[in-house]
């Protein structure tokens, strides 16, 4: 769907099911979401609240655990973060997630939000959101930074790129960094795959006009792709992790 290219009357009933997908589409469309009004095409139900979300971290527990947490909160007071990694850590037990698994995706969130600070160039953007239910945990790190192109081109071994979905493949890659000479700056996403190996069920990576997918089907190997979408300003990442 392109911006201006549908109309609402046009698009057919539907309900927000994954907060990833609701919150991809705010993340491209706010205007769209910000006028529909409540008989329109689209029921987001509870998610309702993350299309005006305010500045500060909320986390609601009814009818299942969800909520978000501004990047800037976290760089402001650390504790913020500290206290909801352990509320999300008893909330994911309670889902049906061991303690390992609940480590490894919450590890997983640090390390994006981490990227969020070192490389969107507009940290007070970012944000995590979240939600969780009976052996399913989703979750979104995003910004509306420069992009993940615009970043790795600041690197002169990549000044010359100019394809967003390339951009992505290479930065999902090992040992890819904007930064040009130092070590340890990495975009760190190989960890993520590596810790996420067996619960994460579907991985997507959105900048600019290209998404990537990383998809597993029950035991087999996980099947992935990089394809042409509508344009999104900064990064998105969205993660299902399935006990």
């Amino acid at each position: 769907m392109q911006s201006g290219a549908i109309d609402n009357a046009d698009i057919p009933p539907c309900t927000a099911q994954s907060v990833g997908a609701f919150l991809e589409l705010v993340h491209i469309f706010p205007k769209l979401l910000l006028e529909q009004s409540e008989s329109e095409w689209l029921d987001p139900r509870h998610f309702r609240r993350f299309i005006t979300h305010g500045e500060m971290p909320w986390l609601v527990e009814d009818p299942h655990p969800f909520g978000l947490v501004p990047v800037s909160t976290m760089i402001s007071n650390p504790l913020v973060w500290t206290d909801m990694i352990n509320r999300l850590k008893r909330l994911s037990i309670n889902a049906g997630f061991s303690n390992d698994h609940s480590g490894k995706f919450l590890a997983a969130i640090d390390e994006l939000w981490s990227n969020v600070v070192d490389h969107s160039q507009k940290s007070d953007t970012g944000y995590i959101a979240f939600s969780l239910e009976p052996k399913r945990f989703e979750f979104i790190v995003a910004d509306h930074g420069v992009g993940v192109l615009a970043s790795l081109k600041s690197n002169p071994a990549y000044a010359d790129l100019t394809d967003h979905g390339r951009a992505i493949e290479l930065v999902l890659s090992e040992g890819v960094s904007r930064y040009y000479t130092e070590d340890g700056h990495g975009f760190g996403f190989r960890p993520l795959f590596v810790g996420l190996a067996n619960i994460a069920r579907s991985l997507r990576f959105r900048s600019g006009d290209h998404a990537r997918e990383i998809v597993r089907v029950d035991e087999g190997a996980p099947v992935s792709r990089t394809y042409e979408v509508a344009f999104l300003a900064g990064f998105f990442c969205s993660v299902v992790c399935l006990v």
